[in-house]
Parts: C-alpha cells; sequence; structure tokens
C-alpha cells in the first residue's frame, strides 16, 4: 500500500452489543479536525483496513452509502478502503455506516494508516 510501518497507527477493536452501531462518517480527518489529531510525524489517514471477527445472528453490516454496498459481516473477512481520492484530497465517498446489530455482538479489528506529515520520512 506504498506506506511503512511507522505511518500505522495502533491496532484498535471494538464490540457491538444489540443495538449497537456506529452511525455514517468517514475516516478521514476534516480539515477542522486535522491538526488536532496529527502528530509530529502522522497526518492524514489514508486507509483503512478492517476485519470481522465474527458473524452476528443478525445485522452488524458494514454499509458503504455513498457507493451502495452492504457488506455481511463474516468471520475473517478483511475490508480495505482510501479515505482519500487519488489528489490526496478526502474522499467523502468512503462514507460508511456499522448498522445495529440485532442478535448477538459483533467484534471487529481496525488499523488505519495515516500519511507522514511533510517533511517526515514513511519508513
Amino acid at each position: 500500500m506504498g506506506t511503512g510501518a511507522a505511518c500505522a497507527e495502533p491496532m484498535q477493536a471494538q464490540y457491538y452489543d444489540v443495538g449497537g452501531e456506529f452511525k455514517p462518517h468517514t475516516d478521514y480527518f476534516e480539515s477542522y479536525e486535522i491538526e488536532k489529531y496529527s502528530t509530529p510525524t502522522l497526518g492524514q489517514r489514508t486507509w483503512t483496513f478492517m476485519i470481522y471477527l465474527n458473524e452476528p445472528e443478525s445485522g452488524g453490516e458494514t454499509a458503504f452509502t455513498a457507493a451502495g454496498i452492504v457488506l455481511p459481516p463474516q468471520a475473517g473477512r478483511a475490508v480495505i478502503w482510501n479515505n482519500l481520492l487519488p489528489d490526496g484530497q478526502p474522499n467523502p465517498g468512503s462514507i460508511h455506516h456499522g448498522m445495529p446489530v440485532k442478535q448477538g455482538y459483533k467484534a471487529i479489528i481496525t488499523k488505519w494508516l495515516r500519511a507522514p506529515r511533510s517533511g517526515v520520512s514513511p519508513r
């Protein structure tokens, strides 16, 4: 994907019980957020890498609303998407919704890759 390990955020796990969801959102930082969430070495989020750890009995799909794609959770399925357009601008088409879990639970792990800050080596 063209990034080194130094451009990765720590992996995060998310757990959703019945009714749990993550309303429609994007993973990139809005222009007014970039300075708040940047570090001395890491800038904008570029890629999202998500893995489903289980399959809820019902619900818990990930819906890419702008693209009209709905992915049911399947244990071991990896979903990867680019949060930026080819010119480096935020990709509003990456908006996604962690749909409500209807029965059971949903567990995922997520890793975000980021662009290096200007003048910082990505490796």
